[in-house]
């Protein structure tokens, strides 16, 4: 018989924006892996997660945010069989992430790793960044005879330009040190509306109009934009 892990998505931030079924997880878990935000131990995820477990239950992982796949492989699979030791003890296991664990996370890569170790993952969604954001602002992502698109922001004026004319809402993620990008190209297209929002969910939480604002360098980390073309 497979022995399973939860994966658990805590949603954009906000303590509250988490399901019931996340929450009651959390509370009959024996260990909760977090991850960091960087190596000096800071980490929203853990914030979430005190609300609900304590502190002796939570054990911290961390990623360095870069694109070196050999290093992010190896991690991956040092935090698999660290995961895979403490479930053979017979404990609840749950590893959680920001926003919800299919979209753009990492643990779709940590999960990947555990099934090869013959570990059931067993996946609680979260409320993702793109739900918070469109319900904070009031802005409809589609209705009847839309569509929309989700992407990680492209490194060229011509490519987010391509994508925004190709849906009726365009949604980018990860928009970090390529905000300038993003910028230049809503200021060409001139959309019905384009909106940055940063740290939702969080104390400080700040929303640009990007036809109007430029924001600061640093408002492209922790950010989701969404783009309403006027087609």
């Amino acid at each position: 018989m497979k022995k399973s892990i939860y994966s658990i998505g805590l949603g954009p931030g906000d303590p509250e924006l988490i399901t019931v079924k996340a929450q009651n997880i959390l509370m009959r878990s024996d260990v909760v892996f977090v991850p960091q935000s960087d190596e000096l131990g800071r980490s929203i995820a853990r914030d979430i997660v005190l609300n609900y477990v304590a502190a002796e239950k939570i054990r911290t992982y961390y990623f360095p945010m870069n694109n070196q796949r050999q290093e992010l492989l190896q991690r991956y699979k040092a935090l698999a069989q660290t995961l895979l030791e403490v479930l053979q003890t017979d404990a609840t296991v749950t590893y959680v992430t920001m926003g919800d664990p299919t979209i753009f996370s990492t643990s779709i890569y940590i999960t990947r790793e555990l099934q090869l170790l013959g570990v059931e993952v067993k996946h609680v969604p979260g409320i993702s960044s793109i739900n918070a954001a469109t319900a904070l602002t009031g802005i409809p992502l589609c209705q009847k005879g839309e569509d929309f698109g989700v992407y990680e922001l492209p490194k060229t004026v011509d490519e987010v330009t391509a994508l925004i004319h190709r849906h009726h809402s365009t949604v980018f993620m990860k928009v970090g040190k390529r905000l300038n990008i993003l910028v230049e190209a809503v200021r060409g297209v001139t959309p019905q509306s384009a909106i940055l929002v940063q740290r939702i969910g969080l104390a400080d939480e700040t929303i640009y109009d990007l036809t109007s604002v430029t924001p600061p360098a640093e408002a492209g980390y922790l950010s989701i934009a969404i783009i309403k073309s006027r087609a």
